[in-house]
C-alpha cells in the first residue's frame, strides 16, 4: 500500500511532534486492528506512543479502548470535522484581529511618538495580492477602491471570470459594500467590459474618470493598501497603511475621484437599450470610439453615428461636451 503524503494539521505542536503524530496515525489507519503494542512493535517508544494516542484522541481522530486497543474514526468523517474546527478558529482570529488592530492603532495615534508599524512597505509585486486579501478578510462594512492601469490592475482583470462574480466578503463571511473608481485607460484592456459586468454581478459598483494617479484599496476607515506598481512594476514601495490619518486622507481622495466619475449605466435601464446606454456611458467615461466599438462588439462606424446623434441631441460641439451633457441629463 502506498504511503499517504503530507502531515496531520495539528495546532500548537512543533514539526517533530507533528511528524510523530502523523506516523502513529498512519500506522493505526493502515492496520485492521491497531493497538498500542502494535505501534511500539513498529519501533516507537512507549512514552511517545502514549502521548501521541492522547493527542490523536483529543483531536477526535481515534478512540482509545481497553487493553490498548485503538478505534480509528473513519478519516472521511474525522478530518473534515477537524478542518472545520480550524476554519472556525481562523475566522474568530481574523475577527479578533480586526477589533484588536483598531484598539492598537487608536492607542498609538494618541502618542506623540510615531508608530513605525502604521505603515508597512511591501517588498514585491507578489505581496500586494495576499496582503490586500488578508486586509479585506478582516473588513466589517465596506471596501473603497480606486485603480489606475497598473500591473496589479491588469493581473486582476486577467483573473478567471468566475472570480469576478463572487461577492466581496469580510470578517465572518459578511458581504461588504464594494465601490471602485477606475481610470478610463482600464477600458483599453481586452475584454474589460465583460469583466466589469461580471464584477457588477458580484455586487461591485463603479465609475470612471481620467488621470487616477495610483491604485489603492481601503477597508472601512481602518486600513488601506497603496499599489505603486504603475511606477515600479516590481511593486516595491507599495504599502499597507494603518495610520488613521493617512487612511482618512485616502478616503478623501477616493471621494473626490468618485464625485468626478461617470457610471457606465444607471439602474432601471431595460435590456433593449442597454447597449446604447453602455455606448453613452463609455463616451462619458472618456473612452475613444475605437475602444467603445471593441468593448461593445459593434462597428466603429455605428459608434460614430451614435455619438454624432448624441452631440446633435444635446447641442454639444465636442465629444467631451456630449459626455458631460449626457451625464447631467441622466442619460448615463
Amino acid at each position: 500500500m502506498p504511503e499517504p503524503e503530507g502531515r496531520l494539521p495539528i495546532e500548537g505542536v512543533d514539526p517533530e511532534t507533528e511528524a510523530l503524530l502523523t506516523r502513529a496515525y498512519l500506522a493505526a489507519v493502515q492496520h485492521p486492528e491497531p493497538s498500542r503494542s502494535l505501534l511500539i512493535a513498529q519501533g516507537m517508544h512507549a512514552e511517545v506512543v502514549d502521548r501521541a494516542l492522547e493527542m490523536l484522541a483529543a483531536q477526535g481522530l481515534v478512540r482509545l479502548g481497553p487493553g490498548g486497543a485503538i478505534d480509528v474514526i473513519s478519516p472521511d468523517i474525522s478530518l473534515p470535522v477537524l478542518a472545520s474546527a480550524f476554519e472556525r478558529r481562523a475566522r474568530q482570529a481574523r475577527s479578533a484581529a480586526h477589533e484588536l488592530a483598531q484598539v492598537y492603532f487608536q492607542a498609538r495615534s494618541a502618542s506623540a511618538v510615531p508608530d513605525t508599524g502604521a505603515i508597512r512597505i511591501l517588498g514585491s509585486f507578489d505581496e500586494i495580492g495576499p496582503v490586500t486579501a488578508e486586509m479585506i478578510a478582516s473588513g466589517k462594512e465596506s471596501v473603497r477602491t480606486f485603480r489606475s492601469l497598473s500591473p496589479r490592475t491588469r493581473a486582476i482583470f486577467d483573473s478567471p471570470q468566475h472570480s469576478h462574480e463572487e461577492p466581496t466578503r469580510g470578517a465572518g463571511g459578511a458581504i461588504l459594500t464594494m465601490t471602485t473608481v477606475y481610470d478610463t485607460q482600464v477600458l483599453e484592456l481586452e475584454g474589460a467590459l465583460r469583466v466589469l459586468e461580471a464584477r457588477e454581478r458580484g455586487g461591485e459598483r463603479f465609475r470612471f474618470t481620467t488621470a487616477v494617479p495610483f491604485s489603492a484599496v481601503i477597508v472601512d476607515d481602518t486600513a488601506a493598501v497603496v499599489d505603486v506598481s504603475a511606477f515600479d512594476p516590481a511593486g516595491f514601495g507599495s504599502a499597507l497603511v494603518r495610520s488613521r490619518s493617512l487612511v482618512i486622507a485616502l478616503i478623501a481622495l477616493y471621494d473626490h475621484l468618485w464625485n468626478l466619475g461617470s457610471p457606465l449605466h444607471r439602474a432601471g435601464r431595460t435590456a433593449s437599450d442597454r447597449r446604447d446606454q453602455t455606448i453613452l456611458g463609455l463616451l462619458a467615461a472618456g473612452a475613444t470610439d475605437a475602444t467603445i466599438a471593441r468593448q461593445t462588439g459593434v462597428s466603429q462606424r455605428t459608434v460614430e453615428r451614435r455619438v454624432r446623434a448624441l452631440m446633435d441631441q444635446v447641442g454639444a460641439g465636442t465629444r467631451f461636451q456630449a459626455g458631460v451633457q449626457a451625464a447631467r441629463r441622466g442619460l448615463v
